[in-house]
């Protein structure tokens, strides 16, 4: 009886050392480089919490769905299914006992008690230098007739509803009037070639000279001319257009505890540069050493980014998208 008692404290002990090993927080990411670089700090996090990091590929409507049936412990998102997931109860409030690198960041990166913005990108004019002179200075001269069927943009998206919000503040209207937006907007998609829906397609507009100007990425004009296509970059007067990239602990998991640790280890210093520094992006966090790294960065920088009052949006955004394929699009 004391062998068997002894034999079954052993497998019990062994078991238990098992699931201590391969405990797992899953995490939906945006994929591609953007999950090369979340991994590149991932080792000692791993190390001091005892804890396998899986990335998995979820965004915007697939990162929510796999939020709401409980398969991640942390989700990214941007503003709009940040607030979609808040409103359908997705998320845990961030503990701030937990998550301490919240008091290191830009008061505009804390938008939620829900989420916060990890590092922000600049959505500006991208242009031919050949083709546009002299060179923009405003979102308005994305409707310069002369560009008629060489201008692109993308579809019903993030950035575009910012653009749209812009244009209805411009007219008279706001989030809550959006009729003169949708009328601004109806008459740049006149002058529309493509709607882009992937990178790589602009670049080969603007590489067989189809499209001459373009809503863009600032990183992304970057990644152009390193391909050998010449674009120049401006931010309209009016204020770039901001890009977020929101991170969020997902309500009934087992591992709450260890997902508010990650998002609390993606505020690092650490972390925060890599998103510069692998990204081009500008991180949330204030006081980093950025030298040596071209990118955008400081509080000065980040206040002037367009960002629209997206609780306000949400509720919107199915009869919005409705109108905006009626009336932009189709055209």
């Amino acid at each position: 009886m004391g062998k068997f008692l002894a034999a079954m404290a052993i497998s019990l002990a062994a078991t238990l050392s098992a699931q201590a090993q391969t405990r797992e927080l899953v995490v939906g990411a945006f994929g591609g480089a953007y999950t090369d670089a979340l991994k590149k700090n991932i080792a000692q996090f791993e190390k001091e919490n005892d804890v396998k990091v899986t990335f998995v590929p979820a965004s915007g409507a697939d990162g929510l769905a796999k939020a709401m049936a409980k398969e991640i412990d942390v989700v990214h998102a941007d503003m709009a299914w940040a607030y979609r997931g808040e409103a359908q109860g997705a998320f845990e409030k961030l503990d701030p006992k937990i998550v301490t690198n919240l008091d290191k960041l830009y008061p505009r990166a804390r938008f939620s008690e829900y989420g916060v913005i990890t590092n922000f990108g600049e959505y500006g004019i991208a242009y031919n230098p050949k083709e546009v002179s002299p060179a923009p200075s405003s979102w308005l001269d994305l409707w310069d007739p002369k560009y008629d069927g060489a201008v692109s943009t993308t579809g019903f998206d993030a950035a575009n509803i910012e653009l749209l919000v812009l244009m209805a503040k411009l007219n008279g209207g706001n989030e809550d009037n959006i009729d003169p937006g949708f009328r601004k907007m109806a008459e740049l998609g006149k002058h529309i070639t493509v709607f882009y829906s992937q990178h790589p397609q602009l670049l080969d507009l603007f590489r067989n000279n189809e499209v001459v100007i373009s809503r863009w990425l600032r990183g992304r004009v970057d990644w152009a001319n390193k391909q050998g296509v010449n674009l120049g970059f401006v931010a309209p007067k009016e204020g770039a257009i901001a890009l977020v990239s929101t991170v969020h602990v997902v309500k009934g998991r087992p591992n709450t505890e260890l997902a508010q640790k990650f998002v609390n280890h993606l505020l690092s210093q650490g972390s925060q540069t890599t998103y510069a520094s692998d990204l081009g992006y500008t991180p949330a966090r204030a006081g980093l050493d950025l030298k040596g790294i071209n990118v955008p960065y400081g509080e000065d920088l980040v206040g002037s980014l367009l960002i629209a009052d997206w609780k306000k949006i949400v509720p919107k955004m199915d009869a919005w998208k409705e109108r905006w394929e009626k009336e932009v699009v189709a055209r």
